[in-house]
């Protein structure tokens, strides 16, 4: 079955309200398969790495069926952000880890947010206080004459269990590249603009102390928990999935709320 412009009728708003709660909207569901349908029927058939035509066929609507039987196990509505950016989501058991950058520039402060998103007897949900930026201390005296590394959003799948600075095992950036942003000015205001460097910049997941308030030295740009209580608990968790290779996607606070 191919379901496409220009049909109509009660398959065409099934599909539209589909899409509406797998976040692709908004469509009025009046069963006509107009140019908004079609549009975000490829919006979605690129969120969920399918070929982009804009035909709802086989393919397609079994990845629909899929969204909204996640939407009935409660799927948490950060994924489906990822989604519509076009990121890949893993429902496989795999932790799904997401960094939300505040839209604060000032540095030094554990503003931002890690989430662990993962699939067990349903999903699984945890959030943590975190840093996504590096502290003052690293801005004022970068090791780069070009200026500190500040990671770019993206999506990352580069992440395996290493050392970090050779003292303990956390994830490590060890499997490709990340792009970053580099702050040249050391004015202690967050640059998150400007030309993108991709390379290999050790751009770890890893805790800062006990209950930190500071950043300070604990990040020269790495995406670092405020409390080490609850780094244990993520490792727990990473390690419980049995991954080698982890994704970090990163997002800004805005993209929550378009």
């Amino acid at each position: 079955m191919f379901i496409q412009r220009p049909a109509r009728g009660d398959r065409v708003r099934e599909i539209q309200e589909a899409l509406n709660q797998a976040g692709f909207g908004p469509l009025e569901e009046d069963g006509v398969f107009g140019p908004g349908t079609e549009t975000a029927v490829r919006v979605f058939q690129q969120a969920h790495n399918l070929g982009v035509d804009g035909v709802v066929g086989p393919k397609t609507l079994g990845a629909l069926e899929s969204s909204e039987k996640s939407q009935a196990e409660g799927e948490p509505p950060l994924l489906r952000v990822l989604r519509k950016k076009g990121y890949q989501v893993h429902e496989d058991g795999q932790c799904n880890i997401i960094g939300v950058r505040s839209a604060q520039t000032g540095a030094n402060s554990f503003d931002d947010e890690i989430h662990l998103v993962w699939k067990s007897n349903g999903w699984q949900h945890n959030t943590y206080p975190c840093t996504c930026d590096p502290g003052t201390y690293w801005l004022e005296n970068p090791t780069n004459v070009e200026g500190t590394a500040i990671l770019m959003p993206g999506q990352y799948p580069v992440y395996k269990w290493d050392l970090h600075r050779g003292k303990y095992e956390t994830l490590c950036q060890r499997a490709g590249t990340v792009k970053v942003w580099r702050d040249a000015d050391k004015d202690n205001v967050l640059d998150h603009e400007g030309d993108p460097n991709e390379g290999w910049f050790g751009i770890n997941i890893h805790h800062a102390g006990t209950d930190s308030t500071r950043v300070d030295k604990w990040s020269a740009g790495c995406q670092v928990f405020k409390r080490l209580a609850d780094w244990e608990e993520a490792v727990r968790i990473w390690k419980g999935t049995g991954a080698e290779t982890f994704t970090y996607t990163l997002i800004d606070d805005k993209d929550l709320n378009p």
